[in-house]
């Protein structure tokens, strides 16, 4: 279930636990245009009667958690950027997507669909960076930052000045890039546009940071800081030359094993292959055959800025 908070013209439904995957946080504008963002699994099990009529769906990006009540709503418009539009036609498309390892995709393939209510949309509208959508009181600006998928949207809502950043969602563990379309370096250009953003008056994201009125470009560095943290990790272990899997095995990203998760060491190894390859590219690490090795002698020092998005 939810809790209704009232922010500016809009309803942040709160999931349990501040939207802990795989709950979320999703947004509800009623307006002239009633439409909501993101329905989570929260949403999806209070049903359509708890949010009422819906016109449009905007989906931030075409991930399991976002679309989860995507099919209480099979008669309104369904909104993704044209990137990720396309993963919604079909569940084979979905699967594409997320770029699993055979021995995850067909345990995943029954999991989106039964316990988040995948239903194919080969109708979505696509949008792009910059569309606005007027809702009446409200207008719905889309920003492009891809990074988390290639079509990962943040909604800027106007007048009010609230960003909702969907999966660039300012919690603890950091920034997720594990899918055949994610990139490391997009989302580090990403996060550098959502800190340069002027006017913002308050941060939705979609889990457990949920709202966020104050210090807001505190909060990004602080998100972007564990993708430095993840570098100087990387750097540590490859003092000796190390293979990708080698280094997936350090569990770098979730920290440690979680044997439930099946498809965790696939992501391990995508992730870190993308922080070694960007590493080797900076001069940071030297790849040697199928091995990476260190370059620094004192990688605790590693730093992203992402004031420029350069790094």
């Amino acid at each position: 279930m939810f809790e209704r908070v009232a922010l500016g013209g809009l309803t942040v439904l709160v999931g349990e636990r501040g939207g802990k995957y795989p709950g979320g946080n999703s947004i509800l504008v009623e307006d002239d245009i009633r439409l909501i963002v993101d329905p989570s699994t929260n949403v999806a099990a209070a049903g359509a009667d708890a949010v009422g009529g819906v016109d449009i769906v905007v989906n931030s990006h075409a991930h399991e958690d976002h679309f989860a009540g995507n099919f209480l709503f099979p008669d309104a418009s369904l909104v993704l950027h044209e990137a990720d539009a396309p993963a919604m036609a079909s569940l084979e498309a979905l699967l594409a997507a997320y770029g699993m390892d055979e021995a995850s995709e067909q345990a995943w393939g029954r999991l989106v669909v039964e316990q988040y209510n995948f239903r194919p949309r080969g109708d979505a509208v696509s949008v792009r960076d910059g569309d606005v959508l007027d809702l009446g009181r409200t207008r719905v600006r889309f920003l492009h930052m891809p990074g988390h998928t290639a079509g990962h949207m943040c909604l800027l809502f106007e007048p009010e000045g609230i960003v909702f950043t969907g999966d660039l969602d300012l919690t603890r563990f950091g920034p997720y890039y594990g899918d055949a379309t994610a990139s490391l370096t997009d989302v580090i250009a990403s996060l550098a546009r959502l800190r340069a953003l002027e006017g913002v008056t308050a941060f939705v994201s979609f889990h457990e940071a949920g709202i966020v009125r104050d210090d807001l470009r505190g909060a990004v560095d602080r998100y972007a800081a564990v993708l430095a943290d993840r570098d100087a990790a990387l750097l540590d272990f490859c003092r000796e030359p190390r293979t990708i899997e080698e280094i997936g095995a350090q569990c770098i990203i979730y920290r440690k094993r979680y044997p439930h998760l099946s498809w965790q060491p696939h992501v391990e190894k995508v992730m870190m292959k993308q922080h070694a390859t960007r590493l080797v590219a900076l001069g940071r690490m030297r790849q040697e055959g199928d091995r990476y090795r260190s370059e620094e002698s004192s990688p605790s020092a590693s730093r992203i800025s992402i004031s420029a998005g350069s790094q």
